[in-house]
């Protein structure tokens, strides 16, 4: 799974680890926000946000939703920090580090959340930007090892990337859809045959992230700060699987 960077990567494999990540990443965000009331996995909310609370007059919660980006620019830069920081033969080691380093900040953020019952907006945004750090790690980590491919932590772009290819794949039938629904299709340019793999990759990832947010919800519900133990102990999951690749490959004997 941690076996390569970049365009060498498997798409099955991409399509698996993506998948898990946009689960995990689904969960958090909308268990954060039955719990805390905000969104973590992304930036573009609480950049709305900042202006509505300078507007409103609000300084201290601008402040915090400053910071709640912030922290998401902050785990981007810590997790290529981390990665990067590694040679290539020992990368899978710098894969582990970062996606430890998640695990422990969801269980913090489970720690911090259990120290008092406050309901103070403030005192929420500050338990939020532990998640942000978190989802900010996670996005830059996937980013880097799919070589830009993919993306998990929010659905924006990975729709208007879906729609392209579904708009793509219909240009590529619409012989046949002339047939059977002339009025929907009209002349065209030629289309060449869309790429497979990378639509059955954006389907997965807005599917996984979907599920994942009505389970964060609904276990949240039920369990409250404890729900977040399982994305912490599926992403020490994959951590413990980076460290095994790396042993495996520094036990391999050398040709």
């Amino acid at each position: 799974m941690f076996s390569h960077e970049g365009p060498s990567r498997d798409p099955t494999r991409n399509a698996v680890l993506a998948g898990v990540l946009a689960l995990i990443a689904g969960f958090c965000n909308s268990g954060g926000f039955i719990l805390i009331g905000s969104f973590t996995s992304h930036v573009t909310g609480n950049v709305g946000r900042i202006s509505t609370d300078v507007a409103r007059g609000e300084p201290a919660a601008a402040f915090f939703a400053v910071l709640l980006v912030v922290m998401f620019f902050g785990g981007a830069f810590l997790a290529t920090l981390i990665i990067e920081s590694h040679t290539r033969e020992r990368m899978r080691r710098g894969y582990g580090m970062a996606l430890l380093l998640e695990a422990v900040l969801l269980l913090l953020f489970v720690f911090v959340a259990g120290l008092s019952d406050a309901t103070h907006p403030r005192v929420l945004d500050a338990e939020a930007s532990i998640l942000s750090l978190a989802m900010g790690l996670q996005n830059s980590l996937v980013t880097k090892l799919s070589g830009s491919v993919v993306r998990t932590t929010h659905l924006t772009g990975v729709l208007t990337d879906l729609a392209i290819e579904v708009a793509r794949w219909y240009r590529w039938h619409r012989a046949k859809l002339k047939q059977a629904v002339p009025m929907l299709v009209g002349a065209a340019a030629p289309a060449e045959r869309p790429v497979q793999t990378r639509s059955i990759l954006l389907g997965v990832i807005v599917f996984a992230f979907v599920v994942g947010a009505v389970l964060g919800a609904s276990v949240t519900v039920w369990w409250s700060r404890w729900a977040m133990v399982l994305p912490a102990l599926a992403v020490a999951v994959l951590a413990a699987i980076a460290y095994l690749q790396a042993w495996r490959l520094e036990r391999a004997p050398s040709s």
